[in-house]
């Protein structure tokens, strides 16, 4: 017997056809709620994990906001020096030179609060120094907690700074419009770069998800669309990404209010590589038919100067305006 005659286990046949797996995002085709969307517009996706996920601080401290991440460094320098300041309170004050006497429980602990943070940042400004044991001990495991804290605090920054993320902005809302001088209609949204980096090598993957009535149940099918041009070399200036809706796309032969049921979601994903991390980055977004707008077009976003320059304003990335106005 041939091992070529023999069945791969791994290589079941599927219902979906090639083109319908390689379009699949991995959202499966039950989510069907009117009105939700697969990806936010800031390219997360819109689902909330509940149940039995594994938390890494490292990965939750890395990806967090930079308000929340300042926010929890703030709250855990806070409580440290709280805690030492009340194992110090505990064993008393009176254990530490140039301690007051004879005051509150309240002004003990702010005094033994500020020796902590003096001991933890190891400033040590030598009018305060422990005497007894007790508070030499509690004192070194201070200074080593605020140690370790600096060293991966600043591991953390040096991380969040590090870390590759592409600042393409993508128009807040898209179009659908005539395609040039055709009898087809297009589809269109337009990004830019925030930054003043150097974007090479742009990849651009737009996918469609829709619900469709199959079989008397709502499914939700994905279709990659084939792009005018989805690869740009240089990103100097912005970039109107475009669908020609031909008869190979899914949008064929369909008016606004057709499409409108359709309740489609245009998914879009850019990849580039950044010559500032050397590393590729990618963005990604999504616009669903109440961003889309039909018979507009995009604001021209670059003029030439009278220095021989050419000006890119930026803000012009959401600027929409009727046909029948002049380019």
């Amino acid at each position: 017997m041939k091992l070529s005659g023999l069945k791969n286990p791994f290589n079941r046949s599927s219902s979906k056809s090639s083109s319908e797996q390689e379009s699949d995002l991995g959202f499966g085709t039950g989510i069907t709620t009117a009105g939700q969307r697969l990806i936010n517009r800031d390219g997360s996706f819109n689902i909330v994990r509940r149940g039995m996920g594994a938390w890494r601080p490292y990965q939750s401290l890395v990806e967090m906001s930079w308000t929340h991440f300042l926010a929890v460094v703030a709250l855990f320098y806070i409580a440290t020096n709280a805690l030492f300041a009340v194992t110090f309170v505990f064993i008393g004050v009176d254990s530490l030179s140039g301690a007051p006497a004879g005051y509150s429980l309240a002004e003990d602990f702010v005094f033994a609060f500020f020796f902590s943070i003096q001991t933890f940042t190891t400033v040590g400004y030598g009018a305060i120094s422990p005497t007894s044991p007790a508070s030499n001990i509690i004192a070194s495991i201070d200074a080593l907690v605020g140690l370790m804290s600096f060293a991966l605090a600043t591991g953390l920054l040096f991380a969040r700074f590090s870390k590759p993320k592409a600042s393409i902005l993508f128009s807040n809302s898209a179009v659908i419009r005539p395609y040039k001088d055709t009898p087809y209609n297009s589809f269109q949204f337009q990004i830019v770069n925030r930054r003043n980096n150097r974007l090479i090598n742009l990849l651009a993957k737009v996918t469609i998800s829709w619900v469709e009535d199959m079989n008397g149940e709502k499914a939700r099918r994905f279709a990659l669309l084939e792009l005018e041009r989805d690869r740009v070399f240089l990103f100097p200036l912005n970039w109107v990404i475009v669908h020609v809706i031909d008869k190979d796309s899914p949008l064929w032969g369909k008016n606004e209010e057709e499409i409108r049921a359709m309740e489609p979601e245009f998914i879009a994903l850019i990849q580039a590589y950044d010559e500032t991390f050397a590393q590729d980055v990618h963005a990604n977004s999504s616009y669903t038919c109440d961003e889309v707008w039909w018979n507009r077009r995009f604001e021209r976003m670059y003029f030439p100067d009278e220095n021989g320059q050419t000006i890119l304003e930026l803000e012009r990335v959401h600027h929409i305006v009727a046909l029948e106005e002049e380019e």
